[in-house]
């Protein structure tokens, strides 16, 4: 049964990083169609910079990535100024409490674990507001 894609009331402006292609060009693919403005980067470096450029209100982070874990990125955009006000949220298939625990002492907002179903999405999406860039 093919579930229906819910439509955002109040789009966002969302960053979704990981590691592997087709994993984030899927959570893009399914965000764009619940009509957010969606941004992918394909590590963890890649992401911090994009996130500089697009200071999305919603950044989606892998926690194993190599180089520099989802953790460490998610710990560095929270330390910018533009990053203290982001909503992150860990979107993984680590799942244990350890994990969880791991990802609120990264300063992690909500912790998910893949796959992360549409309606899921849309829910925890619903309750952000979105954030006004600084100009």
């Amino acid at each position: 049964m093919i579930e229906e894609m819910p439509h955002a009331e109040v789009p966002l402006k969302v960053l979704v990083v990981d590691d592997q292609a087709d994993s984030a060009d899927a959570v893009a693919f399914m965000l764009s169609l619940m009509g957010h403005d969606v941004h992918t980067a394909y590590g963890p470096r890649e992401a911090i910079e994009l996130f500089r450029e697009v200071q999305p209100s919603v950044v989606f982070m892998d926690i194993s990535m190599p180089e520099l874990s989802g953790l460490e990125a998610a710990a560095r955009i929270r330390s910018l100024p533009e990053g203290t006000s982001t909503t992150i949220i860990a979107l993984t298939g680590l799942g244990h409490e350890q994990d969880r625990r791991r990802s609120r002492e990264a300063s992690i907002d909500h912790h998910l674990v893949k796959p992360a179903s549409p309606a899921a999405l849309h829910r925890l999406l619903s309750g952000i507001q979105p954030i006004q860039p600084a100009a």
